[in-house]
């Protein structure tokens, strides 16, 4: 993640269409109200980059919306949440929900 001139790593919880939940570094100092970057390595040619806002903390984790996502890692997240579920409907589901 990075926000300003500011860069760090974070334990990836969980992830879904509208968003992510992290565990962030413990000693971390930011300002939570603005948005943030977000980089995803999911492989060598594979990558989730978007801008997220941070909608929550709770036991030290945040939960980051959606607030910019591209086209490529969109199509990315969407393979990457596919092969996860064990219904793929499901994805078509939050899609519409999301629309």
């Amino acid at each position: 993640m990075q926000s300003g001139n500011q860069e760090w790593s974070c334990n990836l919880l969980d992830i879904s269409l509208k968003g992510m939940l992290v565990e962030p570094p413990d000693d971390l100092d930011i300002d939570i109200s603005k948005p943030c970057a977000v980089a995803l390595f999911l492989g060598e040619d594979a990558a989730i980059h978007a801008r997220v806002k941070i909608t929550r903390i709770k036991n030290e984790a945040w939960g980051l919306e959606w607030l910019h996502i591209d086209v490529e890692s969109l199509s990315h997240l969407r393979r990457l949440l596919e092969l996860n579920l064990s219904d793929p409907a499901l994805i078509e589901r939050e899609l519409a929900e999301l629309g």
